[in-house]
């Protein structure tokens, strides 16, 4: 498969079909048309089925997406290694986070990033989970990302197939109204743990699932009150009376919510946030964002 090939096969996937497609590569809609047809022929098998007025991939064409993305990322990144040799500035740097990274140092790298390199650009995606954005990094949607990762579990890092750098270790607290706290310890062992329901993030996260371990170590039980996506809201929940949350201090401190604070869990709960990568060759772009990291991360030593 071409280079060429690929871009007009993503078109067609991402577009929902040829017309659009062509719109959008600035592309007559016969030339796109030909240009699928022989991929198809090349591949020996259909890559998209008719659905009303749309295309949707066939097994063999959904399976031929993320191959597709990545050669598309190894070009752009062979050509900005090669304009960054012939002396030119630019480039662009895709990166992919859950909420609470990019509620903590995130977005200080992207400004350090910025000010050193005003013309890279960079694009911010953001995931529910962790997990979320390892694949988007193994599959090429994103160069880098962002997330935590368990301070003792080596063999998620290796299950996640990529490259992870150490930023900080953060602590999980729990987060507790004001009135609620001053009743209680600090730090807060697990069985004593006040009978409130838990405001948690979706499934999958890696601060969730490391609690929830730590749970089942203190034989603790607790009942989900209230399950979101919008990692924002959850202090302000605190706030209202919905329940207790497990986060960041920082993120309590910088949530602007007065009548909340946070309690450190014994034994307290560690995670490490990482920057992740594809083994290989990085862009320049990108591999600036990670030397930009890592000498953040040498500078809170």
């Amino acid at each position: 498969m071409e280079f060429r090939q690929a871009e007009h096969f993503l078109a067609v996937v991402e577009h929902g079909g040829v017309v659009r497609a062509a719109a959008a590569l600035h592309l007559a809609q016969p030339s796109l048309s030909q240009s699928i047809r022989v991929l198809e022929r090349e591949m020996g098998t259909p890559l998209f089925h008719r659905v009303g007025r749309g295309l949707v991939p066939t097994p063999v064409g959904a399976a031929l997406v993320d191959p597709a993305r990545q050669l598309l990322r190894d070009v752009a990144i062979a050509q900005a290694s090669v304009a960054e040799l012939s002396g030119l500035h630019g480039g662009h740097v895709d990166l992919g986070a859950t909420a609470g990274p990019s509620e903590s140092p995130l977005p200080e790298l992207i400004g350090e990033l910025r000010l050193a390199y005003p013309s890279v650009s960079v694009h911010l995606s953001e995931f529910e989970s962790e997990a979320d954005v390892a694949r988007a990094v193994r599959d090429g949607s994103v160069e880098l990302g962002f997330g935590y990762l368990d301070t003792a579990d080596t063999a998620e890092r290796t299950a996640f197939r990529l490259e992870s750098h150490q930023l900080q270790t953060d602590e999980l607290c729990v987060a507790l109204r004001q009135e609620t706290a001053d009743a209680l310890p600090d730090p807060l062992p697990f069985e004593l743990l006040p009978d409130l329901p838990v405001i948690a993030v979706t499934s999958g996260a890696l601060g969730r699932v490391t609690i929830e371990a730590a749970l089942r170590r203190a034989s603790r039980r607790t009942k989900l009150g209230v399950v979101t996506a919008h990692r924002q809201a959850v202090v302000p929940l605190v706030a209202a009376g919905a329940g207790m949350a497990w986060t960041t201090a920082s993120v309590v401190d910088n949530s602007g919510e007065s009548g909340v604070v946070p309690r450190a869990m014994e034994p307290p709960v560690l995670v490490d946030l990482a920057i992740m990568h594809r083994p290989g060759v990085l862009s320049p772009a990108a591999r600036a964002l990670l030397e930009t990291a890592l000498r953040w991360r040498d500078r809170q030593v």
